[in-house]
């Protein structure tokens, strides 16, 4: 059962108001009304005009779209944070977010479904944001779909801050901005800057420098979410991540692209929240 608070700058909103600015779909929307499982105060709700008051308490059953829908495979999650809306795990490297095929395993998606399942709870996998095969760090899961709505839209709305670890080739020696478009290269399975892409926005400053092995630690701020944003991005200005060869690289090493910072305002807490890794070891 969804639950939360009116809050005060809420006060005399529609009750289809309130879901819509909390990014409920519409026809969500219509179901959970129709449907009758919105209560107010502990009594079913069913008019979309009703008026909310300050700390009115809904609740939305959501069972009716729980249940775990991937294949649950035995893994040892690394689990960062956990309540009864929100999981966040520390996304393992060379592990993709979802099979193409539900009947496919060893994704995140299989791993989380297990974990799921482990600890008795019927949740279907719901991914907020997507990290890259290749890359490691935080991975944001809503566990019911009011909470997943509301995150979906704050991630549209480009209202999450996004840092990440980058390891780059060659010697930067100061922080920089990259504002150029992305689009999909037509000729590989790879992305490309091109005036025709979308808006793309990367901001990077200079960690630390290794001059004998000629790279550099950066952390990248994204403020918008393309595909190999910061791979892009960052070979664009002639410095590759090491070890990316679908965009330039020379080396052979491992790519190293960690998402060490996630912070986002989570409504249905009151407050900001931020999750972090430490730069422990590559990988």
């Amino acid at each position: 059962m969804f639950k939360c608070k009116v809050l005060k700058k809420e006060e005399g909103l529609s009750l289809k108001d309130f879901l819509l600015n909390i990014g409920v779909a519409k026809n969500k929307l219509n179901y959970f009304i129709d449907s009758k499982l919105i209560y107010v105060n502990g009594e079913v709700c069913y008019k979309r005009d009703y008026l909310l008051k300050y700390n009115d308490l809904i609740e939305i059953d959501t069972t009716d779209f729980d249940n775990i829908d991937y294949l649950p495979v035995r893994y040892n999650l690394d689990i960062i944070y956990e309540d009864d809306y929100l999981l966040v795990v520390n996304k393992p490297k060379g592990v993709i977010i979802y099979p193409e095929n539900k009947e496919n395993a060893n994704t995140m998606a299989n791993y989380i479904a297990y974990y799921y399942h482990k600890t008795g709870q019927n949740y279907t996998i719901r991914h907020v944001h997507r990290l890259d095969k290749d890359t490691t760090g935080i991975l944001l899961y809503a566990k019911d779909v009011i909470t997943h709505s509301y995150l979906t839209k704050l991630f549209e709305e480009k209202k999450v801050k996004k840092e990440y670890y980058a390891l780059v080739e060659g010697i930067i020696l100061e922080d920089g901005v990259i504002d150029k478009k992305i689009a999909r290269d037509r000729h590989k399975d790879a992305m490309r800057v091109s005036d025709k892409g979308q808006e793309a926005h990367t901001i990077y400053h200079v960690e630390k420098i290794d001059f004998d092995k000629k790279q550099t630690l950066l952390r990248v701020e994204i403020k918008t979410g393309r595909t190999h944003q910061i791979r892009v991005h960052m070979s664009s200005i002639n410095h590759p991540l090491v070890g990316d060869t679908l965009y330039g690289s020379k080396t052979s090493a491992d790519m190293f692209l960690k998402c060490y910072h996630l912070g986002f305002y989570n409504r249905f807490q009151e407050k900001w929240v931020d999750f972090y890794l430490p730069l422990d070891e590559r990988g």
